[in-house]
């Protein structure tokens, strides 16, 4: 009598490192011999109930698991029950045969190493992810080359585990002596990656699921402008250099809209409408409806003469530095204590507030500033975009002596 059984096999190398995951394989047994089937699926076997021959529910993915291993079950079960109707003798040795023949007859899944599918998955995305997403991936793909020239190791799906988790972020942490926040953007972009490469099912190496290994985020004291620092940059007398003038009418702009600097530099007259901005973010691909603010208004009766009623745009890099400067110019000078994590190393840097200004800036900006005023949190985040409150609150930046005046301000309008 044929009978089918999922089992779980331990490789040699997974025997070596005491990993907690086995192959899964599908044993055919007939007239007491047995042949396996190799799913190509590594499972840590708490996730595996052997009663029911499914992975759990508790398992990420386990839908699309049980139905790919089913999917093998059920073509080995076709091969044996076609030659039982044909009255042929099922043999282990020739139910082999011919699963290897129907798998050898279709055209073979190309196999790929880490890198060679981080090629494919960036060049798959090029309609999906935005110019500044691509950047980050390639970035995170330099820094894990520079880690296997380090270590001295092919980084490929099978050695990437918690153990390269610690080991890359002593490497990023101590040996490169960059920060944590740098860290886990790397590792968000490399858990994409295998997500997408286990889901195609080139990837069969699950190490990287370990709870441990995950992204991690420290809040940093970013800086935001009060709307009275916004003022005094108002009042800089730039008309002796152009540049500087739309650099900071171009920062107002976005401390009044709440844009990101790829979304302001880019507004085209279309996106007007009366009193509204409307436009779709490239960040999120999703469209924010924006009030046209005094301060904004302003601003666009200034250039009403250009096509967007708004200055032309200088590159992200020419702003940022022109932004520190103006800062200085405009006096905004508090000292700012900057704490930065390395690993287990805070690092401080003791700065004046212009240094620390940028683009991204004036989002943080907006988002402070309408807080400050009383506007609810749920018509901010409509404006920035923000899907959650989490996020929504690392923008959020005023200090302990802010907070404790608008706890007062609440009181006062309640009593």
């Amino acid at each position: 009598m044929a009978t089918f059984k999922f089992i779980l096999s331990k490789l040699d190398y997974q025997k070596r490192k005491k990993s907690p995951e086995s192959l899964l394989m599908l044993r055919y047994t007939h007239k007491k011999k047995a042949t396996h089937f190799s799913t190509h699926k590594n499972i840590d076997e708490k996730y595996w109930d052997e009663r029911t021959q499914m992975v759990k529910r508790s398992y990420p993915g386990s839908d699309r698991f049980n139905i790919y291993i089913k999917g093998i079950r059920q073509k080995v079960e076709d091969i044996v029950n076609g030659m039982l109707i044909d009255g042929n003798d099922p043999t282990t040795d020739y139910v082999k045969s011919v699963y290897n023949a129907d798998k050898n007859g279709t055209e073979k899944k190309k196999q790929y190493t880490f890198f060679e599918y981080a090629e494919k998955y960036l060049e798959n995305g090029k309609n999906r992810l935005t110019a500044s997403t691509i950047k980050s991936y390639r970035t995170a793909l330099h820094k894990l080359e520079d880690y296997q020239d380090y270590s001295r190791s092919k980084l490929d799906w099978m050695n990437i585990d918690i153990d390269f988790y610690y080991d890359f972020m002593d490497f990023y942490t101590g040996i490169e002596g960059l920060t944590n926040n740098g860290f886990g953007k790397i590792i968000k972009n490399l858990k994409a990656i295998l997500n997408s490469a286990t889901e195609d099912g080139y990837n069969t190496f699950t190490g990287y699921q370990h709870k441990n290994f995950k992204t991690v985020r420290e809040d940093v004291n970013n800086i935001y402008l009060s709307e009275e620092e916004i003022s005094k940059l108002l009042k800089l007398d730039l008309s002796s250099d152009k540049t500087m003038e739309r650099t900071r009418d171009l920062f107002v702009f976005g401390c009044y809209t709440g844009l990101r600097f790829s979304d302001f530099s880019q507004v085209k007259q279309e996106h007007i409408v009366g009193d509204i901005l409307r436009i779709k973010t490239i960040k999120t691909s999703e469209w924010v409806n924006i009030p046209i603010l005094p301060a904004v208004r302003e601003i666009m009766d200034k250039y009403k003469d250009n096509p967007n009623n708004l200055p032309k745009s200088v590159s992200n890099q020419t702003m940022n530095r022109n932004l520190k400067d103006l800062g200085e110019m405009a006096k905004i000078n508090d000292k700012i204590l900057k704490i930065r994590n390395k690993g287990k190393e805070r690092i401080e840097d003791n700065l004046l507030k212009y240094q620390m200004i940028c683009t991204h800036t004036a989002r943080r900006s907006f988002a402070t500033n309408m807080f400050k005023r009383g506007v609810p949190t749920r018509v901010i985040m409509n404006i920035t975009g923000h899907r959650t409150e989490k996020a929504f609150n690392t923008y959020i930046k005023i200090s302990q002596d802010e907070n404790a005046e608008l706890l007062k301000e609440y009181f006062s309008k309640s009593a």
